[in-house]
């Protein structure tokens, strides 16, 4: 006798059933994904600042310890004694295009823009607040400390110390969300101006990666700051990590 053969299939019911299942395993994977790649943006923006680390280094060994120019220049040629800094040679067009790292003092030692940028710093962000000039090259400011801030000798020019005159511990760079003055006018930054106690918005560290955000300490490490403990810096009036101008009680 013929077998008579018969063709099976999923029911809607089955379907519908499979399909909820998957949901269900989605929703408990993302936040999983989600957290990983976090972690794995946070790691990266570490890692940025570990390589200007580097650099910086590098930079000291080739300059008999002089830790160089933080850009405090407005974005022009304000000082007789300082044209080329770390992030650029002044002074800078406005817009200025992304290639202009590539003239700054740490360029020969890094090579490459992505160090620059956190991985989710967005180009939409630099037309947010302020003149944005240094916002479109970089993720992080230099402390204006390194040439305090902006003082001159008595022929006009900026201050240069060695890298002896600072503690090992004391903030070289941070990752700014610089709102307050003139808003990332150039490479450099006072505390004061990139925290505004004012504006709940200008909290002087990038609220990317939430509480925390990235700093290179001038012994060339890089670590995390709590957003609450970089607000304790900001409001004291003592020399402290941030505040850290060579010479003087306050750090300023």
């Amino acid at each position: 006798m013929r077998r008579k053969s018969s063709k099976t299939g999923f029911t809607l019911v089955e379907l519908l059933v499979v399909i909820g299942i998957i949901a269900v395993l989605i929703s408990i994977l993302l936040p999983s994904l989600s957290k990983a790649r976090a972690m794995a943006t946070r790691t990266k923006c570490l890692s940025n600042l570990r390589q200007f680390g580097t650099a910086f280094t590098i930079y000291l060994n080739d300059n008999k310890q002089w830790v160089g120019f933080s850009n405090w220049d407005g974005g022009g040629a304000g000082y007789p004694n300082a044209t080329l800094g770390w992030l650029y040679q002044t002074p800078i067009p406005n817009p200025v295009p992304e290639d202009r790292v590539e003239t700054g003092a740490y360029w020969p030692y890094l090579k490459n823009r992505e160090v620059y940028r956190c991985p989710t710093h967005v180009k939409s962000e630099s037309a947010s607040f302020g003149s944005a000039n240094s916002d479109r090259l970089t993720s992080y400011l230099m402390n204006g400390a390194v040439n305090g801030y902006g003082q001159t000798d008595s022929k006009g020019g900026i201050l240069y110390y060695k890298i002896r005159q600072f503690k090992p511990d004391d903030f070289l760079m941070w990752e700014a969300d610089e709102r307050g003055g003139a808003a990332w006018n150039d490479g450099s930054s006072f505390p004061a101006e990139s925290f505004n106690k004012n504006d709940p918005g200008a909290g002087g560290l990038t609220s990317r990666h939430g509480t925390v955000a990235s700093v290179l300490c001038f012994d060339a490490h890089a670590e995390w700051i709590n957003h609450k403990d970089y607000y304790t810096l900001a409001t004291q009036s003592i020399r402290n990590q941030i505040y850290c101008k060579p010479d003087t009680a306050s750090g300023r």
